[in-house]
């Protein structure tokens, strides 16, 4: 009676024990799989960049390389007043004019760059 009270218990430990690592491996595989559905979709859905208000935080270019070549690129680092960052292709103009610490803005793909020094009131 004792052996078998015994056997009973043991098994249901066991029981209990595959049943927590089962729940535990389809939480962990849910999990992961959500983790790739958010990254996912922030990949594919780039920042609409046309219109923006913010101030430069950094710049910086560097080289693209391809078969036929490699080419410029030229980006800037902005900040918008909620505090979000993004990045932003310029062209070799507004790169060589840009500041950290500027002000820029866009509307409908015109950038328009103002010197904070000159503007000490906004930002």
């Amino acid at each position: 009676m004792k052996k078998a009270h015994l056997l009973r218990n043991a098994n249901r430990r066991l029981f209990d024990a595959k049943l927590s690592t089962a729940v535990l491996s389809i939480l962990i595989v849910a999990m992961l799989t959500t983790l790739a559905a958010l990254v996912w979709q922030k990949s594919t859905q780039p920042v609409d960049t046309k219109d923006y208000d913010g101030r430069i935080v950094d710049r910086w270019a560097d080289y693209a390389e391809s078969d036929q070549g490699s080419r410029p690129r030229f980006r800037v680092l902005v900040e918008s007043q909620d505090g979000k960052r993004f990045t932003v292709a310029v062209d070799a103009n507004v790169y060589e004019s840009a500041k950290v610490g500027m002000q820029i803005k866009s509307r409908a793909g015109q950038i328009v760059l103002i010197d904070s020094e000159k503007n000490p009131n906004k930002y």
